[in-house]
């Protein structure tokens, strides 16, 4: 049985110092933004990379709270869990 490729995930979150807005994949920035829609942009850019790499993708878009407001997935899906 094929094992299927990792997802690459990336997260869209303001700074800890409240200064703008970063991308982080595996809790390393990727890139620094001084707006929330910038860094939302370079995150969906970054899932469709590795889905046009041949990968799965994801871009996790958090609110200026920090909580998720939104979760995009590039290539296959995810099994559906229940919730």
């Amino acid at each position: 049985m094929a094992k299927s490729p990792k997802r690459e995930v990336f997260h869209s979150t303001p700074k800890k110092d409240g200064n703008g807005w970063v991308v982080q994949q595996g809790g390393e920035v990727v890139s620094n933004h001084r707006k929330q829609a910038t860094a939302e942009r370079a995150a969906v850019k970054a899932g469709h990379a590795a889905q046009d790499a041949g990968g799965l993708g994801q871009a996790v878009l958090h609110k200026s709270d920090g909580t998720i407001r939104e979760e995009r997935t590039y290539g296959a899906d995810p099994k559906k869990s229940p919730g």
